[in-house]
């Protein structure tokens, strides 16, 4: 593996290959969410990251139609989770 410092230099086809390369991510994700996911992670005996990126791998090339979400799938979550909000403001107001 080399190190690049800074600048730019030819890479050819056969130097890269894209599955082998990574991009740090960061973002913030509910605790229940990632809790979930660890959980199945752990049951298939991976590390969660390499869970996560699996899922995301299968979403992309749209190879588990298990893991694969529809827009109306997307839509019920979001409404579910519109509603736990407001359920909970409207308990913290009262």
């Amino acid at each position: 593996m080399r190190k690049i410092k800074s600048g730019k230099i030819e890479i050819g086809s056969d130097e890269f290959n894209p599955r082998k390369g990574k991009f740090r991510v960061n973002m913030f994700v509910d605790l229940d969410v990632i809790d979930e996911i660890r959980k199945l992670a752990e049951s298939e005996r991976m590390p969660y990251q390499t869970w996560i990126n699996r899922r995301l791998r299968d979403l992309v090339e749209n190879r588990s139609s298990r893991h694969s979400l529809s827009a109306e799938d997307i839509e019920k979550m979001i409404d579910e989770r519109l509603d736990e909000r407001v359920s909970k403001k409207a308990l913290k107001r009262a």
